[in-house]
């Protein structure tokens, strides 16, 4: 996804949509991160900063060929300084050949790189820590009322979830998202030995989009993060005559919220009890264009659930300062609902504010961990099957439908009629003889 952080189309539609609200201004704010070489080498030639409207995206646009690179090798490693909201610093006084480029090994055959490159290979410990991440995966957004900024919204607190999770600091963020393995990191010189280097693939949860794009080798990877990332569990059954009770443990095994980043993902636990006549309890049942049965969004959190219109969606829900649900970033003023689990370790007196729950009145929501419990009240006829499931949406239906009729809003609707956006991380079954 970093190296198409320029092509992905839901960043597209739902930047133009956002613009059709509040202006070309907040291109500035995400080219920082989406668009980041185009955005130096324009700052640099006192140019423009736009993405769309033959900006950075049009091929005619003289900084194009920079911008569809996305977040590339030399924008990384040329960060010399870490600030959230994409405030990083790049050393703008030197040009090639005389910038340095930085990266976690001491430079062995650095003049080879030099003549090759133009740039002189740097040590810097920056790269191994999660600090690096925070750059683009804290991000602050502006709220606009009246078409001015009053306030700036949380769109995503990655790294300070982390920051507060028991990951810290021995896992940072490239322990997960960068997979070790020995090779050679360079194929000049021809003598250069293998080293215990990290493969720069980022992988991440987004599967769908990778797919879209053609990339089905990163969708592949991405899919097997995100079943690493949470576990469901069936942790207890009890049964009388006309009533069943089942406990339901989710664990979150990510080193941040799960899900985490933009509030447009959210993960769905779909629980159905069947017996021999068939199916007499189902909640959280998915249909094909993505909305959930039963759910009156935004749906609140449950510790207990004993209807089928009642659904435990993990997610976390905007609102601006009327009070107002919004799916506009741009109208978001806090959060009306964030009841995403919290990592392992997570502790709430030393919590960033903008991390902590809300809407949560949950004893079994825990740091790590929440539990749900259900309660079917029936006539069963065994044996009865159990089956829970942890689902997972990149984009939810709202914030599909939530697209302005902007030509990248449509084209993206029409892209994705063909592609799930729902899937699978994990699932647990038992059967009462």
């Amino acid at each position: 996804m970093h190296s198409s952080s320029a092509k992905d189309p839901y960043f597209i539609a739902k930047l133009s949509s956002e613009v059709t609200f509040a202006g070309n201004f907040i291109e500035k704010e995400c080219a920082k991160c989406h668009t980041p070489k185009a955005t130096i080498e324009a700052k640099i030639e006192k140019k423009e900063v736009i993405i769309l409207s033959n900006g950075f995206l049009s091929e005619s646009n003289e900084f194009h060929r920079f911008a569809i690179s996305g977040i590339s090798c030399t924008l990384c490693h040329q960060i010399k300084r870490n600030g959230i909201s994409g405030n990083y610093s790049v050393d703008l006084n030197y040009r090639k050949p005389e910038r340095a480029i930085y990266g976690p090994f001491i430079p062995l055959y650095g003049i080879e790189m030099y003549r090759s490159s133009g740039y002189f290979p740097t040590r810097s410990e920056n790269f191994l820590k999660a600090d690096f991440c925070s750059s683009c995966h804290v991000v602050y957004t502006p709220t606009i009322e009246n078409g001015s900024v009053i306030s700036y919204f949380p769109e995503q607190t990655t790294f300070f979830e982390w920051h507060n999770s028991v990951y810290n600091p021995e896992k940072p963020c490239q322990s997960c998202h960068m997979k070790k393995e020995r090779f050679k990191i360079s194929t000049k010189p021809g003598n250069l030995f293998e080293r215990n280097a990290k493969h720069h693939h980022f992988s991440g949860a987004n599967s769908q989009i990778l797919s879209i794009l053609g990339k089905n080798e990163g969708a592949k990877r991405a899919e097997e993060v995100l079943k690493s990332s949470a576990k469901i569990r069936i942790k207890s059954l009890n049964i009388n005559e006309n009533e069943l009770e089942i406990v339901v443990e989710i664990e979150n095994k990510a080193g941040h919220k799960f899900p985490t980043g933009f509030p447009s993902r959210r993960a769905i636990v779909h629980l159905v009890v069947e017996d021999e006549g068939g199916i007499v309890f189902e909640s959280g049942k998915i249909l094909g264009d993505g909305r959930v049965v039963g759910e009156d969004y935004p749906e609140r959190h449950y510790e207990l659930i004993d209807s089928e219109d009642e659904v435990q969606i993990y997610e976390s829900v905007m609102m601006s300062r009327d009070g107002r649900v919004t799916f506009d970033l741009l109208k978001a003023y806090r959060y009306f609902k964030d009841n995403r689990i919290l990592p392992k370790g997570f502790s709430f007196l030393s919590a960033h504010p903008d991390t902590l729950p809300v809407g949560v009145e949950d004893d079994n929501f825990s740091p790590g961990s929440d539990k749900i419990t259900y309660l079917v009240k029936k006539s069963f006829k065994k044996p009865i099957k159990v089956k829970v499931e942890l689902l997972y949406q990149p984009i939810s239906f709202f914030f599909v439908e939530s697209l302005r009729e902007t030509k990248e809003g449509v084209e993206f609707r029409e892209l994705i009629k063909k592609t799930d956006l729902t899937t699978l991380v994990d699932s647990d079954e038992t059967i009462i003889q």
